[in-house]
């Protein structure tokens, strides 16, 4: 069949039309599969940018059953920091006015205990944030012996928020034990400060090792991209650490951030009522 000169100019026109938009799905495809890849790899929280600002900003929020609603106007976003960001402006960081709680880590394993803690205890309750410390899990260590760290630094009587148990790393051995030795950690920390801790994890690990594990928990969930994390078993979680090169008043450096989720405020975290 003969083209004419016109149907073959419209002929080129539209190839030439089509081809980038052709082209681009094809690298977005190939993106997005290698960071399907990259994601399953992951054995710590994958790195994105902060969360938008609207995430900042402070909520309203409904009072859940029994308990306060004096704390629904507050904002629902907050900090964590360790020894990494070395000395902090608390006074600074209370007048950025951008976060209402601080959680600070505390003790890893059997006998580490971070060289900030004190100071970051002291600081952020003298600036009227509400303050919660974390213990970083190992598996591979007697659980008891990770007890007495934590309860030998962690006193109930300093906390205004449920302590968090940071859970990472499997470690060695079967899926039961790990199970089996978290339990009974997590066990005795309830005894210890009177009520469950709040557990933290990221997305992957979650979905890999803890899915349909510890239902009467509650739960703070890693995961640093601009959706929010989803739970394989269905699991609501209260808090999502949603960066870890966020950016405050008062601390040099990144430093990780979270959010207090959907109709949750302080008053479902706190320790003491």
């Amino acid at each position: 069949m003969r083209i004419s000169p016109r149907q073959s100019f419209i002929f080129i026109l539209s190839v030439a039309l089509a081809w980038p938009v052709s082209s681009e799905a094809r690298r977005r495809d190939k993106a997005s599969k290698r960071y399907e890849i990259v994601e399953l790899a992951q054995r710590e929280p994958d790195q994105l940018a902060e969360k938008p600002d609207r995430h900042m900003m402070a909520a309203v929020v409904k009072a859940h059953p029994g308990v306060s609603s004096s704390y629904a106007h507050v904002s629902k976003e907050g900090i964590d920091v360790s020894h990494y960001q070395g000395q902090i402006n608390w006074d600074a960081v209370a007048s950025d006015g951008k976060i209402s709680y601080a959680y600070l880590k505390a003790t890893e394993g059997a006998t580490l205990v971070d060289d900030t803690y004190a100071r970051n205890l002291s600081e952020a309750k003298r600036v009227g944030l509400k303050v919660g410390s974390y213990h970083f899990y190992r598996p591979n260590t007697d659980w008891r012996k990770q007890l007495e760290n934590l309860s030998s630094v962690v006193k109930p009587g300093e906390q205004d928020l449920l302590p968090i148990i940071d859970i990472e790393h499997r470690g060695k051995g079967s899926d039961e034990a790990f199970l089996k030795n978290l339990r009974d950690f997590i066990a005795q920390v309830t005894k210890i400060y009177g009520k469950k801790p709040l557990l933290y994890t990221f997305h992957n690990f979650y979905n890999r090792h803890l899915a349909g594990e510890f239902k009467d928990y509650k739960w703070m969930i890693a995961r640093y991209r601009d959706d929010e994390p989803t739970l394989d078993d269905g699991k609501d979680y209260v808090i999502w650490q949603y960066t870890s090169s966020g950016r405050i008043a008062g601390v040099d450096g990144n430093v990780d951030r979270s959010r207090l989720m959907g109709e949750y405020d302080l008053g479902d975290i706190l320790l003491h009522h």
